[in-house]
């Protein structure tokens, strides 16, 4: 019998679509949440790290409102980013193109 090895491009849509059918969800409630701590963004962006993700923001890259935003509040000692994953994964892509 032999291996049969599914590239990462592929699976992903697949069980994508069984935890949606097994919790009952939508396509368009799994597209609710879209801005996310920079903590989580960069994992759910494929990115290698945290800094990558702010290194782009920085540069001017990613637009605040589209892609980021700061979420701290005024008398914080520091700022706190969201970035929209849904946003930043369609300019990745297109940047990659």
């Amino acid at each position: 019998m032999t291996d049969r090895l599914i590239p990462e491009s592929e699976l992903k849509p697949v069980v994508k679509q069984i935890l949606a059918e097994l919790f009952d969800i939508t396509p368009a409630q799994q597209h609710q949440r879209q801005w996310y701590k920079a903590s989580q963004a960069f994992k759910l962006l494929d990115l290698d790290n945290i800094e990558s993700l702010h290194k782009r923001r920085k540069s001017g890259e990613l637009k605040e409102g589209e892609h980021w935003r700061d979420v701290s509040s005024a008398n914080a000692g520091r700022a706190n980013y969201h970035y929209h994953v849904g946003n930043c994964r369609e300019f990745f892509e297109s940047d990659r193109n």
